[in-house]
């Protein structure tokens, strides 16, 4: 699937999901802003992948985010418009999880996880879509396993991830005037370091053995479904969400 001329950004794409992404996004010939909490990480990450795929500069840029603060979004939305005069791809995957119960929660918990999980998508997705009405394009948002079956002390994660999912849908129907299809992607378990940061070791066995495939994932096994949802090859897919989980939830 061919990406040639088009422009993504990828937020979340310093580690995990969102830099295989990027990776593949870059391979398929598309332009990519790999956007971070921190600066600094955005230009690490920068490095090693033009160091990996020999990767020009004029095709890869750095972007340091703060996915709760407006002005922040807004910057870093010009910053891909100075540079590559349009947006055509749209990844929503910046995101934190959590592993608390219910009564162990604050009210911090829960206004941090829907200030990045939710708000920061949502206002990531209103300041792209005043330049891709123009041209069409793709928004693709990370959901999760728990958005589609719920997760045992997880209420605050997967409260985000259903609005994630209610966000897609609504979005596809109200977007699509502009050519502009909004997609999203659920993925179960995988091997990456916020993983690592909340699951148990006991907590990922049991997983691997619910899932048909009988084993977790890495972050490269989820991008070919976010690359067929970039390209021209889903022209007609609008308020899907796709399960990459190994057939975990069915």
């Amino acid at each position: 699937m061919n990406l040639e001329g088009k422009v993504a950004i990828v937020t979340g794409s310093t580690r995990g999901i969102g830099n295989a992404i990027a990776k593949l996004y870059l391979k398929s010939g598309a332009k990519v802003a790999i956007c971070g909490s921190k600066e600094e990480n955005a230009i690490t990450a920068m490095e090693k992948i033009k160091e990996e795929l020999k990767i020009e500069n004029d095709q890869i840029m750095p972007i340091g985010v703060n996915m709760k603060d407006t002005q922040s979004i807004q910057i870093m939305v010009k910053k891909v418009i100075e540079k590559w005069q349009r947006i055509d791809i749209l990844v929503n995957n910046a995101g934190i999880t959590s592993n608390k119960s219910l009564l162990d929660s604050t009210d911090e918990d829960f206004y941090e996880m829907f200030d990045i999980n939710v708000f920061g998508t949502l206002k990531t997705t209103r300041e792209v879509v005043k330049y891709m009405k123009e041209t069409g394009g793709s928004i693709i948002n990370t959901s999760s396993m728990v958005g589609i079956n719920g997760g045992k002390n997880q209420v605050a994660y997967a409260s985000s991830k259903f609005a994630i999912n209610g966000i897609t849908k609504s979005l596809a129907k109200e977007l699509g005037q502009y050519n502009i299809r909004v997609n999203a992607v659920a993925p179960g378990v995988v091997e990456t370091d916020m993983m690592k940061d909340t699951v148990t070791e006991e907590m990922k066995q049991m997983l691997i053995h619910m899932t048909p495939l009988a084993k977790m994932a890495e972050p490269k096994d989820l991008a070919g479904a976010y690359l067929y949802l970039a390209s021209n090859e889903s022209c007609f897919t609008t308020g899907t969400i796709i399960q990459v989980d190994g057939g975990l939830v069915m």
